[in-house]
């Protein structure tokens, strides 16, 4: 146990526990909290070996009395709704057992992180990954949800963003201490001057937690919160600090949603701009409104754009994306048809956030993806890089001989035998998948339905089948043929087998005919017994 007997505050707070009956000896660790110690405005956190909870007001001071297992708990879950460990969001001196209050600080400050990384994940999925998180945004999240579900604290808030930077700076300091254990954790990783979160974590998250979990722990925090400090509501503690109306006035926090920023080819970028595409094009580009051209490409039911303009002579093109939810009539009807079979993602920020990811994964794992630009979250837009060539399609349909054709289409089964052998599924695969640019390579696009290993025998069922409606019989055949064995160079026969499993070919029995059907089938099946 280390004493600061220099500190003239030590005496001061001998005596104060001396009058409400508490020896020195017992006291495990002392410290002070909050901005304005020197006019008596602070937190006074006394933790003792043994002990019960309590809270001795003094004028608008207040004293935390608490026992050393009950102060690890809250730090470490908020078991009593933070009620302890909230006094280290603000700054503190340390009086007795600096140490172990550090330890404390560490805890609690590695907790808040993951909670409000759970949050983050929650609410932008497997995009989480690529978000770049300021190390402000975790003090300034916590901070507001505070300020909002317990009253007497924005008196003390208040006074610390009133105060110095220096006084804040002390806080954040244990921030990055805690972002620093879990950066050794595996949890994050530094990048751009902030912190995203890894790709194990993140699926992790995803796989045990949803949404509704999100507020169900906010909910529990707020109960304990209340029952520790033994009021039975919010009004209850409003009317026990009626001496301080000032708390009744909600507190100017920093907005912690623009301490996030989405990692693109272009650099971070925050994650709150809600640029359209003229003014993204203007700012980035410095050509005038006047000069873009924009053109809705794609079917009826795509919201695609291609945005065209001019720099130094040069014709330049951006390929803009916005999706939609319900309204997208193309995977509400593909959703209904296919349920059962194929979980089709109908919600716009799932599809997005899935495409954010898997651009960004396959082109690490050497595939050719079309870069990202700029992301507009709030209204759900994306603007890539324009590739110029043709769809797997056109490219069929532009071959001039069949050496071409059957080429194309033994390429396209290996570029997905290739995608399949890293345990991703394209989720929605057929000719318009792949465009075949002008620079020779092969590119893959629309991955809003990718997913790891879910299906990869309907990936390929879907390719045979939906590309056969635009092909004569005689194409259909050689096209089934050359795309499996381009998929059987590197991918698994027992793929091949599934993909003829009635359960996926009857989705197509309204898009292609059935004579067509018994064509496919008979070409997989002479590769597969050659």
């Amino acid at each position: 146990m280390r004493f600061l007997k220099e500190d003239e505050r030590y005496e001061r707070m001998i005596e104060e526990l001396k009058r409400i009956g508490i020896s020195i000896a017992s006291v495990e660790a002392l410290s002070i909290h909050g901005s304005s110690i020197g006019k008596g405005s602070s937190i006074i956190l006394v933790i003792t070996k043994t002990g019960q909870f309590r809270f001795i007001k003094r004028g608008l001071s207040l004293m935390i009395l608490a026992d050393e297992k009950s102060a690890l708990k809250d730090s470490s879950n908020e078991e009593f709704g933070g009620i302890i460990a909230h006094s280290f969001l603000l700054p503190y001196i340390p009086i007795i057992n600096e140490k172990f209050l550090e330890d404390l600080e560490r805890v609690y400050k590695r907790h808040v992180i993951i909670e409000a990384l759970q949050n983050i994940i929650l609410e932008h999925r497997l995009a989480s990954t690529r978000l770049i998180i300021k190390p402000e945004y975790f003090l300034y999240d916590k901070l507001r949800r505070l300020a909002t579900i317990y009253p007497p604290s924005r008196r003390f808030i208040r006074e610390m963003l009133r105060g110095s930077k220096n006084e804040v700076n002390k806080v954040l300091d244990g921030f990055l201490k805690a972002l620093k254990d879990l950066v050794d954790q595996g949890i994050l990783e530094e990048k751009h001057g902030g912190y995203s979160p890894t790709d194990r974590f993140v699926h992790e998250i995803l796989s045990r937690k949803n949404v509704y979990d999100r507020f169900s722990d906010e909910l529990e925090h707020f109960f304990k919160l209340y029952l520790t400090a033994s009021f039975s509501s919010p009004l209850d503690a409003i009317r026990n600090i009626r001496f301080d109306l000032d708390v009744l006035v909600p507190v100017r926090i920093p907005d912690p949603s623009k301490m996030l920023y989405m990692e693109t080819s272009i650099g971070p970028q925050p994650l709150t701009t809600s640029a359209g595409i003229r003014d993204f094009i203007c700012e980035v580009y410095g050509v005038r409104s006047i000069d873009v051209k924009l053109r809705k490409v794609g079917s009826v039911f795509n919201s695609t754009y291609l945005a065209s303009f001019k720099i130094d002579g040069r014709e330049e093109k951006i390929f803009v994306k916005k999706y939609l939810n319900w309204t997208d009539f193309k995977w509400i009807a593909a959703w209904l048809w296919a349920i059962g079979v194929k979980n089709f993602s109908v919600l716009a920020s799932s599809r997005m956030s899935n495409e954010i990811y898997f651009i960004n994964k396959l082109s690490e794992l050497g595939f050719n993806t079309a870069e990202i630009l700029h992301i507009n979250w709030p209204k759900k837009i994306i603007f890539q890089k324009f590739i110029d060539g043709v769809d797997g399609l056109k490219a069929l349909k532009n071959a001039d001989e069949p050496r071409v054709f059957n080429d194309i289409s033994y390429r396209m089964g290996e570029i997905l035998a290739k995608v399949h052998e890293k345990g991703i599924c394209i989720g929605d695969c057929n000719p318009f998948t792949f465009i075949f640019g002008n620079d020779g390579k092969i590119y893959l696009i629309d991955l809003e339905q990718c997913s790891f290993g879910d299906l990869k025998s309907w990936d390929l069922c879907e390719l045979l089948f939906y590309t056969a409606h635009y092909l004569n019989s005689e194409e259909v055949e050689r096209f089934s043929k050359n795309v499996v064995q381009g998929y059987l160079k590197v991918g698994e026969e027992d793929v091949v087998k599934d993909a003829l499993d009635q359960r996926f070919i009857r989705i197509f029995v309204p898009w292609t005919p059935l004579w067509i059907h018994s064509r496919i089938r008979k070409a997989v099946t002479e590769v597969l017994r050659s």
